[in-house]
């Protein structure tokens, strides 16, 4: 590539062409760079039908793993390191990445909440040395816009695990197992909401 931004907007491209819904970039330790990219996730997954989400899921990383996994080849081809993460990774949580990234803001359900897509994206990163420039990630860390006048995931909530302005994940957690998503499935994100 000539330069860092048409390699930037390459992978950019690439990505988005190839089923990624958002891809933003944002450094880490202040220095190294890292894209964090979000697919989609299914609110037809949950655990109400294990065979189907196992399935489904397995088809959706395998189809981000191998996109990921040609990004990272493209990095490598031009020179750079490229460490790929993946949703099943024992990386931690994506969550302020994609956030820092400019992928979404915190919603109200604690989850990152993108304005295209509400709560329904699993985030994947490629860390590398590659010179790339970082997102611009406005009004970082706050509650999204879209959740400022709407609580549907909180009124959806089955196990009443949003009151008192706290999300208790004690109660959360027994639902979460038997494959509730209530707060995930509501989540429309500010284009959706009128």
């Amino acid at each position: 590539m000539e330069n860092s931004a048409d390699l930037q907007n390459h992978l950019t491209n690439k990505l988005l062409q190839q089923g990624a819904l958002a891809v933003g970039y944002t450094k880490i330790r202040q220095q190294e760079p890292v894209m964090v990219i979000g697919f989609p996730f299914s609110d037809q997954w949950i655990l109400n039908h294990p065979f189907y989400i196992t399935k489904r899921f397995e088809e959706e990383v395998w189809t981000s793993w191998k996109l990921l996994r040609d990004i990272a080849q493209v990095l490598r081809s031009e020179g750079y390191s490229a460490d790929i993460k993946t949703p099943l990774s024992l990386f931690g949580d994506f969550r302020p990445l994609a956030i820092a990234a400019g992928l979404g803001n915190w919603g109200k359900n604690g989850l990152v909440t993108n304005p295209n897509y509400g709560s329904k994206l699993l985030f994947a990163a490629i860390f590398t040395n590659a010179p790339l420039q970082g997102s611009v990630a406005e009004n970082l860390g706050l509650i999204n816009e879209s959740c400022d006048n709407c609580s549907l995931c909180i009124d959806a909530c089955p196990a009443k695990a949003f009151q008192d302005n706290r999300f208790h994940k004690i109660r959360c957690f027994p639902k979460a197992l038997r494959g509730c998503s209530e707060c995930l499935q509501v989540c429309r994100g500010r284009v959706q909401l009128h």
